[in-house]
């Protein structure tokens, strides 16, 4: 992936977050299901991080 393909690519991770997070706070807390979401979330954005990294050498 270029430079510019990987520079889109993590906007758009960052502003899926950002709606899953305002999503959450729009919502009432459910018995930890929202901390379990969230968990997951970062989670999900920590393998990013691995494989972007692992890509940029």
């Amino acid at each position: 992936m270029d430079d510019g393909g990987l520079s889109e690519a993590l906007d758009r991770s960052g502003r899926a977050l950002e709606r899953i997070e305002r999503a959450l706070s729009k919502r009432q807390p459910s018995n930890g299901r929202d901390e379990d979401l969230r968990a997951k979330v970062r989670q999900a954005v920590a393998e990013l991080d691995q494989l972007i990294g692992s890509a940029n050498g």
